[in-house]
């Protein structure tokens, strides 16, 4: 099957859904997922502001964390 769209957005998280919300006034817009649209990484993200304010902790411990929360995969 052939789909022809203005807009292609890819993930289906809050900043493509927030995309494609725009998007669509300004023509057809496809949303490409994985399996649903609930599938998206939002739920998972932690949020918030992480700073170092203790001094028993450390910027090179936050880069860590990020580091292993990531699976290795938001390497530098």
């Amino acid at each position: 099957m052939d789909a022809y769209f203005d807009y292609l957005v890819l993930g289906s998280g809050i900043a493509g859904l927030s995309a494609a919300r725009v998007l669509c006034e300004h023509g057809s817009t496809a949303i490409l997922t994985k399996k649903k649209i609930q599938d998206g990484s939002t739920q998972y993200a932690q949020g918030g502001v992480a700073v170092v304010i203790d001094p028993m902790d450390s910027i090179q411990s936050h880069f860590e964390d990020t580091i292993q929360a990531g699976h290795q995969f938001c390497h530098v």
